[in-house]
C-alpha cells in the first residue's frame, strides 16, 4: 500500500507552539532545544523568521527538520583572501536538526520541501550545518537537487566522543602509556611551579555568571582564536546563550587559576547524560605548563567519580578536530556541511563562483601542501592572530 508523506512548514514563532510536544520529544542536543533556538532567533538581527519543516507520514509526525531564513554575506575565498561576499537570503539547517524518524523516505521528503522553498525564492540557497556522512539525510542531500544546484566541493571533517569511564583509574587505563606518562609529567610540572595556588571552579547557576563571563573573556581576549573571530566571545548572543543554560541547569564552566589568575576554561552544556563541549581557551602566557589539557584531564577525571541517575554517560568533543580529540575520544564519524542553491540565476551564479574558487583553493593547497609550506602558512597565521588578539581590551560588551 502506498503512503504519502506530507510536509507542513512553520514560518512564524507564534505558530512554533503547535509542535512544542512534538519537538521536545525528539530533540537530543541542546543545540536544537527548541528553548535555546527561540533564544538564537531573538538574538541574532539577521534572522528574518523560522523555517520548521514537519513531516508527516498517513498524518502521524514522524520526522522534522528545523531551520532559519537570514540575510547573510556569503563569503567566497581562496586561502584566507576573501574575493566576494555577496549578500544572500539562506536558508540554514543548524547541526543537529534533523529530529524524529530519519528515514529514508523522511528525508527525501524533507529535503525535497528545502528545494521547493528555494524553488519558490524563500532563499537563495541552503545551509546543511555538519551532517554525518553515513546518514540518509546526508545522501538525500547528495542525490537530490539538480546537478547545477548540488554543493561539489564539500569536504568532510571527524567529529569525536569520549565514553565516561566509571572510575578515574579507567579513564587513565584507557590512554596509551606515552600519553599516561605526558600528562602526568605535565600536571607535576604545573603543580610545583604553583605550589598551593592551583584552583579550578565549576560555574553553573545564573549567579555565577558575572563572575565566569569577566575571568573567561579575560583569557579568551588572548586567544589566537580572537585574532581569528571565533571562540567565546562577551557579545549579548553568548551571555543570552549562557543564561538560558544556567537557568535550565545545563550550565558547566569550567576554570583554571593560577595563583587566582584565570588562566584556562572550558565551558560545555550538560544535556541528556552527554556533557557538550562548547568553548576552550588557555592564557599563551602559560603555554610552558599546558593549562588547557591540565584543566580538561581534571574536568574528565570529576565526571568519572560522579554518580546518579544524572551522571554523564559521554563527552561530545564538537564539531572539528584536534590533537587532544584524537588522544582522549573513543568514538568518530565523519560529517560535513553541504549546499543546495536555488534554481535561479542568483543561484546558478552563486554556485559557478564557489565551485570555480573554490576549486582553484583546493589546488592551491594541494600545492602548499606536497613543499611543506601550508603548514607553516597556517602557524604564521596563528601567530598574528594571537598578536591581533593580545592589544584587545575585552571590553567589547554586547556588540
Amino acid at each position: 500500500m502506498f503512503h504519502h508523506t506530507s510536509v507542513e512548514i512553520f514560518r512564524d514563532n507564534s505558530e512554533l507552539p503547535q509542535i512544542r510536544a512534538i519537538w521536545e520529544s525528539w530533540h537530543t542536543h541542546p543545540n536544537i532545544d527548541i528553548d535555546f533556538y527561540q533564544t538564537i532567533l531573538r538574538e541574532r538581527s539577521e534572522i528574518l523568521r523560522p523555517h520548521v519543516m514537519l513531516a508527516r507520514r498517513e498524518g502521524c509526525p514522524q520526522a522534522m527538520l528545523v531551520g532559519r531564513i537570514e540575510r547573510r554575506h556569503l563569503a567566497i575565498k581562496i586561502g584566507y583572501l576573501t574575493l566576494f561576499q555577496p549578500n544572500v537570503r539562506l536558508l540554514t539547517l543548524p547541526f543537529g536538526g534533523l529530529l524524529g524518524r530519519a528515514s529514508d523516505e523522511s528525508c527525501r521528503a524533507l529535503v525535497r520541501e528545502v528545494i521547493n522553498s528555494l524553488r519558490r525564492g524563500e532563499a537563495d540557497l541552503a545551509l546543511f550545518e555538519p551532517v554525518p556522512t553515513e546518514s540518509p539525510l546526508y545522501h538525500c542531500v547528495q542525490t537530490s537537487p539538480a546537478w547545477f544546484c548540488k554543493d561539489y566541493l564539500h569536504t568532510s571533517q571527524i567529529h569525536r566522543s569520549m565514553a565516561v569511564p566509571d572510575s578515574v583509574e579507567s579513564f587513565y587505563a584507557s590512554l596509551s602509556p606515552k600519553v599516561r606518562k605526558n600528562l602526568k609529567w605535565q600536571a607535576k610540572k604545573l603543580l610545583n611551579d604553583f605550589s598551593g595556588e592551583v584552583r579550578i571552579a565549576c560555574y553553573c547557576s545564573p549567579a555565577d555568571l558575572e563572575v565566569m563571563i569577566k575571568d573567561v573573556e579575560s583569557v579568551a581576549q588572548k586567544t589566537y582564536q580572537r585574532g581569528l573571530g571565533v571562540g567565546f566571545s562577551n557579545k549579548s548572543e553568548t551571555r543570552a546563550r549562557l543564561k538560558l543554560e544556567a537557568e535550565m541547569g545545563w550550565l558547566r564552566g569550567y576554570v583554571l587559576y593560577l595563583a587566582d589568575k584565570p588562566c584556562a576554561f572550558w565551558l560545555g552544556t550538560a544535556y541528556q547524560r552527554t556533557f557538550h563541549s562548547n568553548f576552550m581557551g588557555y592564557d599563551p602566557a602559560y603555554a610552558n605548563n599546558s593549562p588547557g589539557m591540565f584543566l580538561v584531564t581534571k574536568v574528565l577525571e570529576g565526571l568519572c567519580k560522579q554518580n546518579g541517575t544524572g551522571r554523564p554517560t559521554q563527552v561530545d568533543f564538537g564539531l572539528g578536530d584536534a590533537q587532544y580529540k584524537k588522544v582522549l575520544g573513543t568514538t568518530s564519524w565523519e560529517e560535513s556541511g553541504l549546499y543546495i542553491f536555488a534554481p535561479s540565476l542568483k543561484g546558478f551564479t552563486l554556485n559557478f563562483l564557489a565551485t570555480s574558487l573554490g576549486s582553484l583553493d583546493r589546488f592551491a593547497r594541494k600545492l602548499l601542501d606536497r613543499t611543506n609550506l601550508l603548514g607553516r602558512i597556517k602557524n604564521l597565521w596563528r601567530k598574528s592572530a594571537r598578536r591581533t588578539a593580545a592589544p584587545h581590551s575585552g571590553k567589547e560588551g554586547s556588540g
